[in-house]
């Protein structure tokens, strides 16, 4: 006879309520009843240690991150390691452990980020490139930092012949090639830290038929950047800090079949543009200094005018120009000085500034010189000098117009808007003398700064809604929007 459990609150006949599951039924792994090719695209988003600890999950599991097409490596935080243990040790046997298991058939990426290499630990990178090759990799990234410049990693014979590379990037190494480079399929490379000769740049070009995106960062001993490739298209040259015995030394960039070139950072020489007709897209964001100082030094304002007016007479038939806060704060004395800007045929003009006073001569001076421009983008920046200008009433004070307003300017963006007043003057004389425009966009927020959403509150953003409604407007069909 069975009895009622009457603590019971339903009997074992009653129907399930809706909503409940079984134990069985919550204890459903459906993840791991994915295919493979699902979780392996899944743990290549994962940095490595972190996608070997998935072993443990199941039997399912065990193995499956051996076959992970991307191995990413990222030396950054001694904690994971034991204590007991030297960090650099763990990091090394975590990636010599990997690589022993890997059952893959290709590796598609290999990076690895060792901010703390040492010269003795190079056997193990050349064993890992070695491994590299035969896995027919299509991406290697290594970046080498060093704590002492004698530990600069010199590049195996091996590497200059992976004919299955597409994408190479390389940070502190130093090329030492024996024979010709067999890059034959490499699209997209990236040199940092690393010494560069007119010749070996050369070399590389040879052997890279199929090179499309050329990226160097703090290259040095190159004088002529010669690029006669039709494939290669995007060029991007950056310097952080400079060598003062070199200061009048010049880097000569020619590139006929260039479309998109960038020059960025801090520089300590000269950058002379030669043959660049089908350039399209063009950005000078960089500082020159020759003495030793940074932005509180003086400054041969006539040498470093002529410098920016030389660059952009050879860019005045860009379609598209971004320029930065310095080139506009020369731009400035310039303007001051009743000296125009080269005519240019832009459409598209975006200014990396933080509108401050000495900036906005220099402001005028590119509004002035673009009579074709149909698109400005103003996207704040950072301040990088104290300069003084009387910039109060700057715009109203202006007696004469620009051809862009009266005829082709219809877009206008202004990125990481707090509402200062030289942004507001902006605003109201661009509404006012901008005949043709269509649509202003603000954009309040900078989304890589959070302290400044901080600061710029819901009510202010009505206030300053209320204000630039109120500004007059020479086009009727003008729409701005927030966002």
């Amino acid at each position: 006879m069975v009895e009622r459990d009457n603590n019971s609150n339903e009997s074992p006949s009653s129907p399930k309520q809706p909503g409940n599951c079984s134990d069985e039924e919550e204890r459903v792994d459906r993840i791991s009843g994915l295919p493979d090719y699902i979780l392996l695209e899944i743990l290549s988003f994962m940095p490595m240690k972190d996608a070997v600890k998935t072993g443990v999950l199941s039997k399912r599991w065990e193995f499956l991150w051996a076959s992970v097409p991307d191995l990413d490596f990222h030396y950054s935080n001694p904690d994971f390691f034991d204590p007991n243990d030297k960090p650099e040790d763990k990091f090394l046997y975590l990636v010599d452990r990997t690589l022993f298991f890997y059952e893959g058939f290709k590796i598609r990426k290999f990076r690895v980020d060792f901010n703390e290499f040492s010269g003795w630990f190079a056997p193990y990178v050349d064993t890992w490139i070695r491994f590299m090759v035969r896995k027919k990799v299509e991406e290697l990234h290594l970046d080498l930092s060093f704590t002492e410049y004698s530990d600069l990693y010199e590049l195996p014979p091996h590497i200059y012949n992976i004919t299955s590379l597409k994408k190479l990037s390389l940070k502190y190494c130093n090329f030492r090639p024996h024979g010709l480079f067999s890059w034959r399929l490499l699209t997209s490379l990236s040199l940092v830290h690393i010494y560069l000769s007119d010749h070996l740049m050369q070399d590389i070009f040879s052997g890279s038929p199929s090179l499309e995106v050329l990226d160097l960062q703090e290259c040095r001993d190159l004088t002529h950047l010669n690029i006669t490739s039709p494939i290669l298209k995007k060029l991007m040259v950056h310097y952080d800090d400079y060598d003062s015995t070199k200061a009048d030394s010049v880097l000569e960039i020619s590139a006929p079949n260039l479309q998109s070139l960038a020059i960025l950072g801090l520089w300590g020489r000269r950058c002379r543009l030669i043959n660049l007709h089908c350039l399209v897209h063009a950005t000078l964001d960089f500082e020159l200094v020759t003495d030793g100082g940074y932005s509180d030094r003086e400054l041969d304002s006539e040498e470093l005018d002529s410098i920016l007016r030389e660059l952009l007479e050879k860019l005045h038939h860009v379609r598209d120009l971004t320029i930065g806060t310095w080139c506009i704060q020369i731009l400035s004395t310039r303007e001051l000085e009743i000296l125009p800007s080269p005519p240019s045929k832009r459409k598209f003009l975006k200014l990396n500034t933080y509108l401050k006073k000495w900036d906005l001569p220099g402001i005028a001076s590119l509004l002035r010189s673009s009579p074709d421009l149909e698109t400005l983008v103003v996207n704040r920046d950072f301040p990088n000098r104290n300069k003084v200008l009387d910039g109060e009433n700057y715009w109203n004070s202006l007696k004469h117009s620009f051809q862009c307003l009266l005829h082709n300017l219809k877009t206008v963006k202004i990125v990481g808007f707090i509402g200062r007043d030289g942004e507001m003057d902006l605003v109201q004389f661009l509404l006012k003398h901008a005949m043709v425009l269509e649509k202003m966009v603000i954009y309040s927020e900078r989304l890589l700064d959070l302290k400044w959403r901080k600061r710029f509150m819901p009510e202010q953003l009505l206030e300053f809604t209320q204000k630039m409604l109120s500004f007059p407007k020479a086009s009727p069909h003008t729409i701005i929007l927030f966002s």
